[in-house]
């Protein structure tokens, strides 16, 4: 079965997952933030809250992968197949941020960059024809 076909989704769920755990896991920065008034609420006392921008970068992410899986999944669906490029990128990021966060979500870009790299039924028909 060809799971490239399913990649824009695998990456929506990933950004899903970890805006949901971007939430639960700062709720209580986030009302800080509310209660600050949301206005250059990163800012505290003058100096940079550091919990407050790492919760915004986290969303943030979180909602560049869903945009991002929304647009692959698109151009999947009429007909682009994602670069091999696509499938590397997504392998060595996972591959750095396992070494260096090993307990993290980055496991699913490994699946989803080794996903993007196998071939399909009708690449390896094509091959075999080509190879014959």
């Amino acid at each position: 079965m060809n799971y490239t076909k399913y990649s824009g989704y695998f990456l929506i769920g990933t950004g899903v997952i970890h805006s949901i755990i971007g939430v639960l896991l700062g709720w209580p920065t986030l009302v800080s933030m509310h209660e600050s008034g949301w206005l250059a609420s990163t800012i505290v006392n003058g100096e940079m809250a550091f919990n407050r921008e790492a919760i915004l970068w986290f969303l943030t992410l979180g909602a560049f992968w869903i945009v991002f899986g929304l647009c692959l999944q698109k151009m999947i669906d009429q007909g682009f197949i994602p670069p091999r490029s696509l499938g590397w990128g997504f392998i060595v990021i996972a591959a750095v941020l396992i070494i260096i966060v090993p307990v993290s979500g980055a496991y699913f870009f490994l699946i989803q960059g080794a996903l993007i790299l196998m071939p399909s039924r009708d690449e390896q028909l094509v091959a075999a024809e080509t190879t014959a």
